[in-house]
């Protein structure tokens, strides 16, 4: 099992009393051209609690901020006219959602809990997470900081960057397509283009950055096996 110290609340930016299950989530993020769910438990507006990715499974919900980190989401957190940021957890959701959180910190040790609002630039969960749930929590009254995802990006350079150059060039190679021009130790245009493409071929965030599931996913690929797949279809 991989390590977690952080969980992540999101919403699903769908309108009040409107249901959301699993498989219309993993749809949509399959149609984004992702590997399925990005979330790890999803709660439903029955207060259902249902798995979504497996949670030894690396995320995809809060960029930066995934390998360590468990994605929890509940059906909501928009009005009824479809576009107003809103808490809708009716009382059903809030006490799922508790139970929720309290085991999985229980479970995995968790420290520190966070709303996807403090790591980027949107309303989701359309709540203050960390001031509602903040109790539950030790990490954050002691000043604890959760180890954020190693990323590679345009404008990196060093041994890592040469190293992922080589490994999309082998890649290249096991797929039967023609090595890139590609030299030095630099992240530049040209192997932002190459990790992008590899990232599309194999269904996973197409940003251009070498984070864990595009590492992750290179292992694979380099190993022969099939792009990994949030849930069995």
């Amino acid at each position: 099992m991989r390590p977690i110290n952080e969980i992540i609340v999101h919403c699903t930016a769908t309108p009040e009393g409107r249901q959301v299950t699993v498989a219309e989530i993993d749809r949509w993020h399959r149609e984004r051209g992702w590997s399925g769910i990005g979330y790890h438990r999803v709660i439903g507006l029955n207060g259902e609690r249902w798995a979504g990715r497996p949670l030894d499974k690396i995320g995809a919900h809060c960029e930066g901020h995934n390998e360590r980190s468990l994605g929890v989401v509940y059906a909501g957190g928009v009005a009824r006219d479809g576009k107003t940021p809103k808490d809708t957890r009716n009382a059903a959701q809030a006490n799922a959602l508790l139970v929720e959180l309290t085991e999985l910190r229980d479970r995995f040790g968790i420290k520190k809990l966070s709303g996807h609002n403090e790591y980027a630039n949107k309303a989701c969960p359309s709540f203050d997470a960390s001031k509602a749930y903040d109790y539950l929590f030790e990490g954050r009254s002691k000043g604890f900081n959760p180890i954020l995802d190693a990323v590679l990006k345009r404008g990196d350079f060093g041994p890592e960057v040469a190293d992922w150059k080589d490994r999309l060039k082998a890649w290249r190679s096991t797929v039967g397509m023609g090595s890139p021009l590609m030299t030095g130790d630099v992240f530049d245009h040209n192997a932002e283009l190459e990790t992008i493409l590899f990232q599309k071929t194999r269904k996973i965030v197409a940003d251009g950055k070498v984070g864990p599931q595009t590492r992750s996913e290179m292992d694979l690929a380099l190993a022969g096996k099939p792009p990994f797949q949030a849930l069995d279809r």
